[in-house]
């Protein structure tokens, strides 16, 4: 299995950005691993950021319940500071025993964020870093596992005005700046005025029936592209708490340092697309594509493969595109 923390510890050489056509191919080829079989149910993932290769979470979870005799805590009332971050005591279950468990510590730690309704002019700032395999290589098998030693973990700076007319990257050093219309130039977005009425479970799901014009997104890709209220985020956890299929990887897993819990479900067999929360604050870090067993058939794919690995570094409501917050 890759050695995930080489990788990470290793620095981005200095090659030029990927061409958006490189991209593309990229794109293309995860969505492609990605797509149902004949006669499953599929739902449009929205690609939120021209320019950067979106691989959206498929997650779901088992109902939140005392399942397997996880403990549940209630934190005192003097304990309960928005923005302040709880020892791990203070969430819902000390020791959760399964994924809806984790989802709830998770919606808990979420909600005591602080915030503030940002003004439609300002903008949604979301950092990662995204591992890719070596150009070269990307090109000629850009839907192949991560190669071990070889990929890197590259930085991605978007940014996102609320009221979706504006997006931006920064592309080669320089900041690439796109205007609906512009040029020809449109981009799907999920209205600010949709989003922030995802406050309850049962509203993202007559969302997800009946989006307003017609565009929507996976709730969990929401998650990892938007800068959410916190109320929002926590019902997108709950949500997915309802879902069906979700499982806990096993698998130690360990992000720049932290150690981290893969939540996901199994696609194809073999592959295993996951949420990745923070062990000890159960905040979401990141996200994930990797093989839990190895492929049939082809043979390709062997249990350890990484496809995917996302770090979410930072997430920021600012006025205006090259604002980090």
């Amino acid at each position: 299995m890759m050695d995930e923390i080489s990788i990470l510890r290793e620095t981005f050489g200095p090659d030029p950005e990927p061409s958006p056509a490189a991209e593309q191919r990229a794109r293309n080829a995860l969505r492609g691993r990605m797509a149902p079989r004949p006669g499953a149910s599929w739902r449009l993932r929205v690609p939120m950021v021209v320019g950067v290769a979106t691989a959206a979470a498929v997650v779901a979870a088992v109902a939140i319940g005392n399942v397997g005799g996880g403990t549940r805590v209630t934190p005192p009332i003097s304990e309960q500071r928005p923005g302040h971050t709880q020892a791990a005591a203070a969430v819902p279950y000390l020791r959760p025993v399964n994924a809806a468990q984790v989802l709830e510590n998770a919606a808990w730690t979420v909600e005591q964020e602080q915030w503030t309704d940002p003004a439609p002019t300002q903008f949604m700032y979301v950092e990662t870093q995204e591992m890719r395999n070596p150009r070269a290589y990307e090109q000629k098998a850009p839907n192949g596992a991560l190669r071990p030693g070889k990929a890197k973990y590259r930085k991605v700076q978007r940014w996102n005005r609320i009221d979706g007319q504006v997006q931006a990257t920064m592309r080669n050093g320089k900041l690439d700046v796109l205007r609906q219309g512009q040029d020809g130039t449109y981009f799907a977005f999920v209205p600010w005025s949709q989003v922030v009425k995802l406050t309850t479970p049962e509203a993202i799901s007559a969302w997800l029936e009946h989006p307003e014009g017609g565009v929507t997104a996976a709730p969990d890709a929401l998650a990892g592209q938007y800068v959410l209220p916190p109320e929002v985020k926590a019902a997108i956890f709950r949500y997915l708490a309802q879902q069906p299929g979700m499982k806990v990887n096993p698998d130690a897993v360990n992000l720049d340092g932290h150690p981290a819990i893969g939540l996901g479900r199994l696609m194809e067999g073999y592959l295993s697309q996951e949420l990745l929360f923070d062990k000890q604050t159960y905040t979401l870090i990141g996200e994930r594509l990797i093989a839990v067993k190895d492929e049939r058939g082809t043979g390709d794919g062997r249990k350890g493969d990484l496809y995917r690995q996302v770090i979410y570094r930072k997430m920021a409501i600012v006025d205006r595109p090259g604002e980090t917050g």
